[in-house]
């Protein structure tokens, strides 16, 4: 008998452009200036949840109970990263620790996973944070909640390629100027990009960004492009498959 490997389902918090929109609700104990709680949950890399007071929890509430089995953190960068946290639920009456996590170290602003049991769906949901790596201060840029799904069909080989996989973006950058950028990368080449982004964003690295362009070079051996964070509006990941 094949039992089939265990899955779990995308990101089901929505992406919110407000705590309370389109749906659920996002909160937090402490908000620190403009970076309100549903930065945490808007899906975009330049936007971060803060607070400068530890401990400090981040909910959301979804509109139906969900079955969460699994989440992930990215912290903005490494020294505003929680370090010892309880992920938690409501069931109404209490909160219910379903994970415990210690001395959590993170590498380069790298998105964790952590998947834990449970048999119950509840509508709150929150990452209840007692110590991070600064005294004071903690940021975070994405938290996602997973609920555990089988992903292989019964009626299905489990041997049949299921399609290609998304291995390549396109990277938007919006310019203070209002121009536009384009760069198609690969999936590292965007994590490097994201790396260099959050390092400066704390005051680290080079002020600006080389591009490696392989098309439309004419007699040039190398075309490169520079974009500078002090320029940079916004920018935005759009993932595809080749």
């Amino acid at each position: 008998m094949v039992f089939a490997e265990e899955q779990f389902s995308e990101n089901v918090i929505p992406e919110m452009t407000s705590d309370t929109s389109p749906s659920g609700k996002a909160s937090a104990s402490n908000v620190y200036g403009d970076f309100p709680a549903y930065y945490a949950f808007d899906r975009k890399y330049y936007n971060h949840f803060f607070s400068d007071k530890i401990p400090v929890w981040l909910e959301y509430e979804f509109e139906t109970p969900k079955k969460i089995q699994k989440y992930s953190i990215l912290p903005k960068s490494n020294h505003l990263a929680p370090k010892d946290w309880t992920f938690e639920a409501w069931d109404g009456s209490n909160w219910i620790t379903l994970d415990t996590q210690t001395s959590v170290l993170f590498n380069a602003s790298a998105k964790k996973e952590f998947t834990f049991s449970n048999s119950s769906s509840f509508k709150k949901y929150r990452l209840n944070i007692s110590k991070g790596f600064d005294t004071n201060n903690l940021s975070i840029t994405h938290l996602e909640m997973m609920e555990k799904s089988n992903s292989t069909d019964p009626g299905t080989d489990p041997g049949t390629d299921p399609g290609p996989e998304s291995d390549n973006s396109l990277l938007v950058i919006k310019m203070i100027s209002g121009l536009e950028k384009e760069f198609d990368l690969t999936s590292s080449e965007v994590e490097d990009f994201i790396d260099w982004y959050n390092n400066r964003a704390d005051g680290r690295g080079k002020e600006a960004y080389m591009f490696e362009k392989d098309f439309n070079k004419g007699p040039f051996t190398a075309r490169k492009d520079y974009v500078a964070f002090s320029k940079i509006q916004s920018f935005e990941v759009m993932e595809y498959s080749k």
